[in-house]
């Protein structure tokens, strides 16, 4: 997808893996390891119109996935489906909810199952230039908070959204007139702004606030160390806490113990390099090798349980390839 000037930039994609749908939203950044079983299947809609970018994303599947927002963008994160909403930065989230997205915000999300989620982000100093346009003053976005919406508000913006990704998708020559596209924005923007200034606003605690950031350095530390002995107790010690503290802390933001989460992370990690490699000049072995599983026959089990096919039979076939293709 590319921007161009005076016109709305759509397009609507499915995947089979969860890998490419992660790549293509915006701030995600790849740390994912799926938790429900099953084939998975995603489709992620995303329209680029003047200073705003929309993305609705739905998933088959409940996984765990770390997200980080770029230096420059801000935004709100809100769930408009029937699914049930997430857990985010270890509070669990609820319809009617929104989260805001804070320049360089580095969140931790784990879903119960399917789920249908919607993001608008813009520039910080977009964001302000249209607050003063639409409302007379000035707005400035505290990362991590919670907005409690009027449901009036919440309503007009979901009905926007859920307009507005149709349109795309079942009639996207209509966005292509500059006219089109400005009524567009407009009927986004003007929403949004009034879901931020209306919202009631629940602040993270400084406890809290710390407590996601060690969470964001255990995911860190996990993913400088898959190819190694990974000790729990050295892993406690170098992020401040004790074993147990962390054991609760990894509970309540990603929703398993840190053993668990560390096994998941290579079983992904290791599925990932069995679809990208040859098996003609590649082996299962020295795969789960190089992500430190050293049980073989513990990691096959463990493997076929998670994904629902042995690791000879992913090494074996293709990988799966996104489909869809922009529309307008």
């Amino acid at each position: 997808m590319t921007s161009q000037d005076g016109v709305a930039i759509g397009s609507s994609r499915s995947f089979l893996e969860p890998d490419e749908f992660h790549a293509a939203i915006r701030g995600g950044n790849g740390i994912l390891s799926l938790l429900g079983n099953g084939t998975y299947a995603a489709n992620l809609t995303t329209i680029q119109v003047g200073r705003l970018t929309l993305q609705r994303g739905r998933e088959n599947l409940s996984r765990i996935s770390s997200s980080a927002m770029p230096p420059n963008r801000v935004g709100v994160l809100g769930w408009i489906g029937d699914s049930a909403p997430p857990v985010v930065r270890g509070r669990q989230m609820r319809q009617g909810e929104w989260l805001c997205l804070g320049l360089g915000m580095q969140s931790q999300h784990r879903t119960s199952g399917p789920v249908d989620f919607v993001a608008l982000t813009l520039d910080a100093d977009d964001l302000a230039r249209a607050a003063t346009e639409i409302s007379g003053t000035s707005l400035v976005i505290t990362a991590g908070a919670v907005l409690h919406v009027p449901t009036q508000v919440h309503a007009w913006l979901s009905a926007v959204i859920e307009a507005a990704t149709l349109a795309v998708t079942a009639t996207p020559e209509i966005f292509k007139s500059p006219i089109s596209a400005d009524a567009l924005e407009h009927a986004l923007l003007r929403p949004m702004v009034m879901c931020l200034m209306s919202g009631q606003a629940t602040q993270e605690s400084n406890r809290h606030r710390r407590r996601v950031d060690i969470a964001r350095q255990f995911l860190a530390e996990v993913e400088t160390s898959v190819d190694c002995a990974l000790s729990i107790p050295a892993l406690a010690r170098v992020l401040g806490v004790s074993q147990r503290g962390l054991r609760d802390l990894c509970e309540e933001q990603l929703g398993i113990s840190p053993v668990r989460f560390v096994l998941l992370r290579r079983l992904h990690l290791t599925r990932r390099a069995l679809l990208r490699s040859d098996h003609h000049t590649s082996s299962v072995t020295e795969i789960a090798l190089d992500y430190g599983l050293w049980n073989l026959g513990r990691f096959a089990v463990t493997y076929k349980s998670v994904f629902g096919e042995s690791p000879s039979a992913t090494l074996r076939r293709p990988p799966g390839r996104a489909g869809g293709s922009d529309l307008i």
